[in-house]
């Protein structure tokens, strides 16, 4: 009975982490609704479906790790319940991954709204300049303005 309770204490021990990563998201995305209401920012579904995404992105991560942690705390309790060793089986990288996880949304959260306002006004330097180049054909213009969407559109799905 030993064995099983160990196990029912790591499902437990796991959960709670993937519980507490989901309370920070959602932590997340209040702050960000509140600074953008203090930027006088509309609400859009584009800030919900970032953190769809980033939801999905963590839970991916954090499900593999935890695939690998069952394969680790199954090693753990067949050695423990039939070769007498005493190792304590425990989600060692669901934790680490937890808490990266945490340790990020935590610092999203205390980002500065002003921070994030310098951000835009550099995409918006960044615009002004490609302006600049294309000079006075509307065409070149707005070639210039597809590319840079593009490139902001890039780097988002890299994030």
């Amino acid at each position: 009975m030993k064995g099983l309770d160990s196990i029912i204490l790591a499902l437990w021990v796991i959960l709670a982490f993937y519980v507490s990563d989901l309370l920070l998201i959602f932590s997340d995305l209040w702050s960000g609704l509140r600074k953008a209401k203090q930027r006088g920012e509309m609400k859009s579904s584009y800030g919900l479906k970032k953190t769809v995404d980033k939801i999905a992105r963590y839970f991916n991560m954090l499900f593999a790790i935890t695939i690998i942690d069952c394969i680790q705390m199954a090693v753990i309790y067949i050695l423990d319940n039939y070769y007498g060793y005493g190792v304590p089986m425990l989600p060692v990288l669901t934790a680490l991954g937890s808490i990266f996880i945490g340790v990020i949304e935590v610092k999203s959260i205390y980002e500065k709204a002003e921070d994030k306002i310098k951000i835009e006004y550099e995409q918006a330097a960044k615009l002004v300049a490609e302006f600049a180049k294309a000079k006075s054909d509307p065409a070149e213009i707005a070639k210039a303005v597809v590319e840079f969407i593009n490139k902001d559109n890039v780097k988002e799905e890299v994030k």
